[in-house]
């Protein structure tokens, strides 16, 4: 695991900026109000995963969020589900719940700072 991966990496930000233009200024603010909705409800389905026994979905959510999270900046968050991901991959669910805890510290660290970032903190 990359333990110096940043919570929130602006600079990620700025490559998506490119799709905003005069016509659509919220753009990216739009598209990440749909990933922290998305993402909030793909940790619970996590949780749930890991207590019904299914490691290769769960293996597959956080290979999606993982995804999603680089995409937005939210970099420890995707150090986290490929770490989560390749465990479950390779050892199965035994012991995955501290990685998984890990996870979702990561996202709630990372998810506010997104939202200023983006001027979502006020509900926007």
């Amino acid at each position: 695991m990359e333990p110096s991966a940043p919570a929130f990496d602006v600079k990620q930000l700025e490559k998506l900026r490119v799709l905003q233009d005069e016509s659509e200024p919220n753009a990216v603010a739009n598209l990440a109000r749909g990933f922290l909705s998305r993402a909030s409800q793909r940790l619970g389905r996590m949780r749930a995963l890991l207590s019904s026994g299914d490691a290769a979905t769960l293996a597959n959510e956080a290979h999606g969020l993982a995804s999603s999270s680089g995409m937005f900046g939210l970099m420890r968050v995707r150090v986290h589900c490929k770490a989560l991901e390749n465990f479950v991959r390779d050892e199965g669910l035994a012991d995955a719940g501290p990685l998984l805890a890990d996870l979702e510290r990561a996202y709630l660290e990372a998810q506010p700072l997104l939202m200023i970032e983006l001027g979502l903190e006020d509900g926007r």
